[in-house]
C-alpha cells in the first residue's frame, strides 16, 4: 500500500489512528504504546522509512488487538468527519517566527527529513 504522506487526510488518518493506540489498554498496551509512537514519527518526519517501521510494529500486535484498534479508528473517524462537517474545516495556523528562513523551513518550503 503506498500511502501519500503529503496528504492532509492520509495524516490526519495517521493521527487518529495513533490516539486509539494510545488509549488502548490491556496486556498488549507496551506495543500498542510503540506502534503509536512509530506512527507519530510518521507525522514528524514524513518519511517513508518511518512509515514501513510503522507498518512493521501495527503488524507485529496479535489479529484480534488490530481488529479492535480498526474498529475504534473507524469509530474515531467517523466522529471527526462528523464534526468537521458541522463546524467546518479546522485549519491550523502557524505563529511567524519573526524569520523568513524558518518559517520556509516550518510551511514544508525546504525538505528537512533525515536519512537514516
Amino acid at each position: 500500500m503506498n500511502l501519500r504522506l503529503n496528504d492532509t487526510k492520509t495524516l490526519q488518518a495517521i493521527g487518529i489512528l495513533a490516539d486509539v493506540l494510545d488509549d488502548l489498554s490491556g496486556p498488549e498496551r507496551l506495543e500498542c504504546l510503540m506502534a503509536a509512537n512509530a506512527l507519530r514519527q510518521v507525522l514528524e518526519t514524513r518519511s517513508e522509512n518511518a512509515m514501513v517501521f510503522a507498518r512493521e510494529a501495527f503488524e507485529s500486535l496479535e489479529p484480534d488487538v488490530r481488529r479492535q484498534i480498526q474498529t475504534d479508528a473507524t469509530e474515531a473517524a467517523i466522529k471527526v468527519v462528523a464534526t468537521t462537517r458541522t463546524q467546518g474545516p479546522l485549519r491550523a495556523t502557524r505563529k511567524s517566527t519573526g524569520s523568513a528562513f524558518l518559517d520556509a523551513i516550518n510551511a514544508g518550503g525546504m525538505k528537512t527529513e533525515r536519512k537514516w
